[in-house]
């Protein structure tokens, strides 16, 4: 019988061979952890900077002619017909070179999440209903003013620059609400801790926030089940929805005092990279750097937390392997490999199983081991739930221990995965049906 795992050089990968592991730690690198297909000479350039040899599984391998439907389309003088085959369906490739932010910050955590987190729990509440206000505005067909969703972007740009978890950590723990609501802030929140790892300042932070709270306002023009259907893949609903941009862009355009920036993010965050977006189906660098922002961070979050209700969605972990898979198809290389350092392998709220058969949630992250983040134990091995969860950091519990005596990650999980409720948990590990009131008491107690 064939071996499944095969040690090769990098320099003899082929296209169709599934990559399982590497000759370095992963979190050393861009690549997703539960590896990836090679699907061009670009992608073994990649691993070449970083590795001599990997290993790969010999059952997964795939035919070369499977990607040929990926390769990079003529662009010489011609003017891209979007009715090809390759925008349709989204599969064609476009190589752009890296992005780079001119005159980037930097920027020092300057607060601990516990200390974050109470520090910004008003805003976070602040947030819904700022944009409550807009949605309720346009839905009655009153004037829309953006003072409050202006003076709570500035808040959270102050808060990701200060510590990039805390709002990612509310987003995460908050009861449920209007899947509109929270799907706009929490794509926000990816946003700026994005933006932030980029090195954006201060105003174009701001500006991109504004943009994704009020991006998707169009949509509440359609009714919920055409929103439905078209997120679903149905065609017939398909060309009434895409014209929510244009129709969101409308009412923007009356508002006054909004800025350029915002207007661009409504306009253009759901194009794509190789030309198979919406509304004009332009390509590369034709669309705005934060508009590019907005649009990857929009598709993270929809993977991670679908309309659908039925659907579980992604673990973040199977969310930026899919990214991955994208880089030069619908969004550019280096910004989904530079989205994936931002929000760490496993991103803040994160539950995940660790290899003691414990489950977990994610409350920090160690830049230097991005695969040992901080986590709150919520389930013994022996599946049992618990009343207090047990904090750990794991870059400190493994610091002095050998490698079989090591507490890591086995895997991410989805939300709700072994029927545990992440809100139940505060940052302390004390057991609470959540509130941020009760939370923000607990925090200031300690």
């Amino acid at each position: 019988m064939a071996r499944q795992r095969q040690k090769i050089e990098v320099n003899a990968l082929q296209e169709g061979m599934f990559v399982s592991d590497l000759d370095r730690p992963w979190h050393q690198t861009p690549f997703p952890l539960q590896g990836f297909y090679i699907k061009q000479d670009d992608d073994i350039k990649a691993l070449a900077d970083y590795c001599k040899f990997v290993y790969i599984d010999v059952l997964k391998q795939r035919a070369k002619s499977a990607y040929a439907k990926h390769a990079t389309g003529s662009q010489s003088g011609k003017k891209k017909d979007r009715s090809t085959k390759g925008a349709q369906d989204g599969t064609q490739a476009l190589k752009l070179p890296p992005i780079t932010i001119k005159h980037p910050k930097y920027y020092e955590v300057q607060n601990t999440l516990v200390k974050e987190v109470s520090k910004v729990r008003k805003l976070h509440e602040h947030v819904y209903d700022a944009i409550g206000e807009v949605f309720s505005a346009v839905q009655e067909g009153d004037p829309v003013s953006i003072k409050e969703t202006e003076q709570v972007a500035d808040g959270m740009v102050d808060s990701v620059v200060r510590n990039p978890d805390a709002l990612v950590w509310l987003a995460k723990m908050r009861e449920q609400d209007v899947h509109a609501y929270q799907h706009g802030i929490r794509s926000a929140i990816w946003s700026l801790v994005f933006g932030r790892h980029l090195g954006l300042d201060r105003k174009a932070l701001k500006t991109l926030a504004m943009g994704v709270l009020l991006m998707q306002v169009g949509k509440l023009k359609l009714d919920i089940a055409t929103v439905a259907d078209a997120e679903k893949g149905q065609s017939e609903a398909r060309q009434h929805y895409e014209g929510y941009v244009l129709e969101g862009l409308a009412m923007l355009r009356d508002v006054e005092g909004l800025p350029k920036g915002v207007l661009t993010i409504a306009e253009y965050h759901q194009e794509r990279h190789n030309g198979s977006g919406f509304p004009k189906g332009v390509t590369g660098d034709r669309i705005p750097l934060l508009a590019k922002i907005a649009g990857l961070v929009d598709a993270y979050q929809n993977m991670i937390d679908p309309r659908n209700e039925e659907d579980q969605g992604l673990s973040p972990l199977e969310a930026v392997g899919k990214l991955y898979e994208m880089r030069n198809i619908s969004f550019q290389q280096d910004l989904v490999e530079r989205f994936i350092e931002a929000i760490g392998v496993y991103p803040t709220g994160t539950l995940v199983l660790l290899n003691s058969g414990e489950v977990a949630i994610v409350t920090g992250h160690n830049q230097d081991r991005r695969l040992m983040p901080k986590v709150m134990v919520v389930r013994s091995a022996d599946a049992q739930l618990l009343k207090n969860a047990r904090v750990v950091d794991l870059k400190e519990y493994n610091a002095e221990r050998a490698k079989d005596d090591m507490l890591l990650i086995r895997d991410s999980l989805p939300k709700g995965a072994y029927g545990i409720d992440e809100k139940r948990y505060l940052l302390s590990g004390a057991s609470s049906k959540w509130s941020l009131r009760h939370l923000a008491g607990s925090l200031m107690a300690g």
